[in-house]
């Protein structure tokens, strides 16, 4: 039997997604805790939809293994095995063949402090965005042999109080692809670039340049979407994970109003 999993993790005290050794990452934290229930991921043809960096967060990432026995691992069992900032949710019986990398879509979502933004050149910037593009400038280089060319289905920018709160599904990005483009975004809606800047930055046959990428702790993968298959939620697992996230927006709210209650004092 193989089975999918989603997966929410809070990135702040991880070194990425990926296993290395001698830090912590996600990947080690769930090969350590199927360990423990007698599973070796390494020889259960696991795999993951993708990989996040150092400091990013995940919502809906999934990983595929296979089981021996036929009756699934539901996600309160696999908890029970995991440290507190990962958290499974929901669960699915998929084929044999199911590979969580070929997914038909992607979703991303960045999080900025609205700081006196031209929110209309933002969304004008973003609208560029959709359809399929070379995303060379908006990447850490790959080899030769790769190719940056992405296809983008949806990308928008809302105003949430006083955040701004950038969303965008594609068939797949590259290596800080999404952080890169909220950097220009960023230059954009502050007046240091201007809309022209961000079209030539997605034609790199004409123009290359190399942008940082926004800070990862605004960043989270949203959803992982696959044709035909459907993900049972675990209620016992779900209610968990709503109250970990309860309890950090308790925390981080406190914070984030006692210090810019301090930056209003004059």
């Amino acid at each position: 039997m193989r089975e999918a999993l989603k997966i929410a993790y809070f990135g702040q005290n991880f070194s990425g997604f990926q296993y290395q050794p001698n830090v912590r990452t996600v990947e080690g934290e769930l090969f350590k805790g199927f360990k423990k229930m007698g599973i070796d991921l390494k020889t259960a043809n696991y795999k993951a939809a993708g990989r996040t960096d150092a400091g990013v967060h995940a919502f809906g990432q999934v990983i595929a293994f296979n089981v021996e026995n036929k009756k699934p691992l539901l996600p309160r069992m696999i908890n029970s095995n995991l440290p507190d900032d990962i958290i499974s949710w929901g669960w699915a019986e998929v084929p044999e063949d199911f590979d969580p990398r070929k997914a038909i879509s992607r979703t991303y979502m960045y999080v900025l402090y609205a700081e006196g933004y031209d929110i209309t050149a933002m969304r004008k910037a973003i609208k560029m965005l959709i359809g399929t593009h070379d995303f060379s400038n908006f990447t850490r280089k790959f080899g030769e042999n790769k190719t940056c060319v992405r296809t983008i289905y949806s990308a928008d920018l809302r105003v949430s109080g006083d955040f701004l709160i950038f969303e965008i599904e594609g068939n797949a990005f590259t290596w800080n692809m999404v952080r890169c483009i909220v950097s220009a975004l960023e230059a954009v809606g502050s007046g240091r670039r201007s809309i022209e800047w961000f079209k030539l930055m997605l034609t790199p046959e004409k123009h290359k340049e190399r942008i940082e990428p926004a800070p990862p702790h605004g960043l989270i993968l949203k959803d992982v979407k696959y044709e035909n298959i459907e993900f049972e939620i675990d209620d016992y697992a779900w209610n968990k994970l709503e109250s970990k996230i309860e309890n950090m927006i308790k925390y981080y709210g406190t914070l984030y109003k006692l210090f810019k209650l301090i930056k209003e004092i004059k």
